[in-house]
């Protein structure tokens, strides 16, 4: 799945958490493919605010 920012990858991983927490029959299936798209969400939320970050620190140092 592709996101089309952080807040789409984000509200991908609060809909994974909201099915964990409303199903107490979960397959090994579905358990496996919400782990698979919440990796990618987690994955894909960690790298934007990496890259959010580096821009801030550079910014930073060009403006001193």
């Amino acid at each position: 799945m592709e996101y089309e920012g952080f807040e789409d990858a984000l509200e991908e991983l609060k809909n994974i958490v909201l099915q964990f927490e409303n199903k107490k029959d979960i397959t090994l299936d579905d358990l496996l493919k919400n782990y698979e798209r919440g990796i990618k969400a987690y994955s894909f939320c960690m790298k934007k605010l990496d890259d959010t970050q580096k821009k801030i620190k550079f910014i930073d140092e060009n403006i001193e």
